[in-house]
């Protein structure tokens, strides 16, 4: 029967970190003719405890991103008080449980906590899953820029607009997902119709324009990004809108991908809806110039999505 090697995480946003940890596993599972599979959860904790959470990344990219790195399967499971409760080596034992003993290995990161009170650590984990014959791995951070590539990094470089060092943790375009909804339409009567995009759940960075690739289907188009309140023309809410250069296509009611690909600008207060407009003109041929450099990296990337 086979048998199955456990990569532990909560892989939000699959960074460097999370790449190397899922390609580990997949590795020590093949070698020996087993299967791979990451155990996640479908929520993250801190959801559970304070009602909300900003992903970096959609469930179902989430899963095709593992899968894209060689392990076979995804095993979500809702992250539930009952769980919470588990101390580390209850969790253990269900764990064991829940793939009926079959497990030859477990992989997990340096940092990796689980059990009440996130008491236990990677030894914890080694030694009771010892008691079970289970080998487990426990691997070193991926550094960048000499501090390891955490999920909370990413967070702060986004929120900080430093979307390089955002992109290169995550060694791909930051992307949010979602349904285009009517808005004010304010974009229309200026001259640059904008898809007003629902990513529910997601981390907005910080506001500003981007360039952009936009992922309508399995194609790709270039794309000037604006986050924030709109303050020129008044708006009350933060906002994540898009605008194609040079192209007409109905995106309502439609799901569609942004990919931020560079930080051109931040947000600010225009005198006139006539310098407003002059701007955005100038964004979008700036986006896309950008997206024209890196459009061949941009398909690269996707392809295994």
């Amino acid at each position: 029967m086979e048998r199955t090697v456990i990569a532990l995480g909560m892989f939000d946003g699959v960074h460097l970190g999370h790449r190397a940890l899922l390609m580990r596993a997949a590795k020590l599972a093949h070698a020996a003719g087993d299967a791979a599979i990451a155990f996640t959860f479908s929520n993250h904790p801190r959801e559970l405890f304070s009602g909300s959470f900003e992903y970096l990344c959609t469930p179902r990219l989430k899963e095709t991103l593992i899968g894209s790195l060689g392990v076979d399967g995804v095993d979500a499971v809702p992250f539930t008080g009952m769980l919470a409760a588990m101390p580390p080596e209850a969790f253990v034992n269900w764990i064991v449980k829940r793939y009926d003993g079959r497990i030859s290995a477990l992989v997990c990161g340096y940092d990796y906590r689980f059990g009440h009170d996130a008491a236990g650590t990677g030894g914890t984990l080694k030694t009771l899953a010892a008691a079970h014959g289970i080998r487990t791995e426990i691997l070193p951070p991926v550094c960048y820029k000499a501090a390891p590539c955490s999920s909370t990094r990413v967070r702060e470089a986004l929120r900080a607009g430093d979307l390089d060092a955002a992109n290169a943790m995550l060694d791909r375009p930051y992307a949010m997902t979602g349904r285009v909804v009517h808005n004010q339409a304010i974009g229309r009567t200026l001259g640059f119709p904008t898809a007003n995009i629902e990513a529910q759940g997601q981390l907005l960075p910080k506001d500003g324009v981007y360039a952009a690739a936009l992922l309508v289907g399995k194609k790709l188009y270039a794309a000037a990004t604006n986050i924030g309140c709109n303050p020129t023309v008044g708006g009350a809410r933060r906002t994540l809108e898009t605008h194609v250069p040079g192209e007409a296509i109905e995106l309502y009611g439609q799901e569609i991908t942004v990919l931020l690909l560079k930080r051109l600008r931040g947000e600010r207060r225009f005198d006139s809806r006539e310098a407003l407009s002059e701007q955005i003109g100038i964004d979008a041929a700036a986006a896309k110039k950008v997206f024209e450099e890196m459009e061949k990296s941009v398909y690269n990337t996707i392809k295994v999505w």
